[in-house]
């Protein structure tokens, strides 16, 4: 096996002292994240708008379980969602409802970043290009949703958009929490076996995520969230 490979990932948290939009009387920003859509085709990016129409002002009420499928609905024709990119397994095809599984990843690490606790959660085959391995969070209506909960005695607002090349998601409150979080990542990637029929064969890897509680700049602890593996296969 390769060495361990750790990779912290930026997690943009906005304190109290430095959030300007909580003078405006609006609940607090507590935390962000953000993906490119750059490399993303037309219907793709029109998916992502829909998406993040339906997503924008809901609330997560106190100790209440958000779904995905629930507020988003099934990616489907009938719901104006147009044919885009979707990766199965080791392939991508093209039906109504591509790019929803950036919107959920992208909604999966904000509200990790604001401390959220994770009921359902699901990975890709294979890693995605939009966040680093481990921090993806696939959708399939009726068979794999995104469920998180929060945790605090307040609720929490979601707010997503579009904007340029990039999609956000924001999440606030009205009493920010006491505490704040990082993600960070290890990976370790397999040996690929030696192959003497020609084939190309992407080597597999395994993450485990970890969360970090922190006070100010202080370290309270750090905990193992999960451990994904994404297999090795044949690249066609």
């Amino acid at each position: 096996m390769k060495p361990l490979k750790t990779l912290f990932l930026i997690m943009i948290f906005v304190l109290r002292s430095l959030d300007a939009s909580s003078r405006d009387g609006r609940p607090e920003i507590i935390a962000s994240f953000s993906t490119s859509i750059e490399d993303q085709d037309d219907a793709v990016r029109h998916n992502i708008r829909l998406a993040c129409g339906k997503l924008d002002g809901y609330i997560m009420m106190p100790k209440s379980i958000f779904s995905f499928n629930d507020t988003v609905g099934e990616g489907s024709a009938r719901n104006g969602f147009r044919n885009g990119a979707v990766l199965y397994r080791d392939e991508v095809r093209y039906e109504p409802g591509g790019g929803l599984c950036q919107v959920s990843s992208t909604l999966f690490n904000a509200l990790l970043a604001a401390g959220g606790e994770i009921a359902e959660r699901h990975r890709h085959f294979q890693p995605v290009t939009y966040v680093p391995p481990g921090l993806d969070a696939t959708i399939k209506y009726g068979k794999k949703d995104l469920r998180i909960r929060n945790p605090y005695d307040q609720k929490l607002y979601i707010e997503s958009s579009v904007s340029g090349k990039s999609l956000l998601v924001r999440i606030r409150s009205d009493i920010p929490p006491a505490f704040r979080y990082e993600l960070f990542t290890e990976e370790e990637e397999a040996e690929l076996p030696i192959q003497d029929d020609g084939r190309r064969l992407r080597g597999g890897i395994s993450v485990n995520v970890y969360r970090k509680k922190l006070s100010g700049n202080r370290l309270i602890e750090s905990f193992l969230l999960y451990r994904d593996h994404y297999p090795a296969v044949y690249l066609k």
